[in-house]
């Protein structure tokens, strides 16, 4: 079952067109999600992604952002979930109502999942990050 989420487009984060294509996660369809170009401020890349329990997730989000700048994740949720980042090797939890902030270098493709407390695999994607020149 796929969770909800909602992308923040919040502070550096400038739209651009969507990608067509798509990928598949956990056999099933993914639809290609909106396109974000983040810009870094001293180095800093700021991504915000929201997850909430009971809604349409829609199409998964990609966030472009400079290689080599530090990615400053922030992810909220409404419910309590663990936040993976397979590539990262990090697993962080989120309690219901807050947010959790990773920190990580951006020197390849990166995706943010979340699921169910206590788990280290699997989950639902609710964005990736693309490192680009």
């Amino acid at each position: 079952m796929r969770r909800p989420v909602r992308l923040l487009l919040a502070g550096l984060l400038v739209a651009t067109p969507a990608v067509a294509g798509c990928s598949v996660v956990h056999g099933d369809a993914e639809a290609a999600g909106p396109t974000v170009v983040a810009t870094a401020e001293a180095g800093m890349t700021r991504v915000d992604l929201d997850h909430r329990s009971g809604e349409d997730p829609g199409p998964v989000p990609r966030v472009i952002v400079p290689r080599g700048s530090t990615v400053v994740l922030t992810v909220g949720s409404d419910v309590a979930r663990r936040v993976l980042i397979p590539e990262q090797g990090r697993a962080v939890d989120v309690t219901a109502g807050s947010t959790v902030t990773v920190r990580f270098l951006a020197l390849g493709n990166a995706s943010v999942r979340v699921a169910e407390p206590g788990t280290d695999r699997g989950g639902t994607v609710i964005g990736r990050i693309e490192p680009r020149h």
